[in-house]
C-alpha cells in the first residue's frame, strides 16, 4: 500500500521499487487508498508500469483509487488505467 504523495519526489522510489519486483517475477498489486496527492510523475509511473505489464506479461494492477488519484486519471483521460 502506498501512502501520502505521489509526486516528484517519491516516484523514483516506486520506480525502484517496482523494477526490482518485476526483475524478480513478481505480481504487482499497487493499493492507492491512502494517496493523498499524485501529479504527473505519479501517474506517468504507474503507466509506464501498466505498459511494462502489457508488453512483457508481468502481472500489475492498479487497487482503490483514491478521490485524488481518481482525479488525476480522471483529467488526464485515463480511467482505463484503474481497471474498473
Amino acid at each position: 500500500m502506498l501512502y501520502g504523495e505521489l509526486d516528484i519526489a517519491t516516484a523514483p522510489e516506486l520506480v525502484e521499487m517496482l523494477d526490482r519486483f518485476r526483475r524478480q517475477g513478481h505480481a504487482v498489486a499497487v493499493d492507492l487508498a491512502e494517496v493523498t496527492f499524485m501529479d504527473s510523475t505519479g501517474l506517468t509511473t504507474l503507466m509506464d508500469a501498466q505498459r511494462e505489464a502489457q508488453e512483457n506479461g508481468w502481472s500489475f494492477e492498479i487497487r482503490r483509487p483514491s478521490a485524488p488519484v481518481r482525479r488525476v486519471f480522471d483529467l488526464a483521460g485515463v480511467t482505463a488505467f484503474l481497471g474498473e
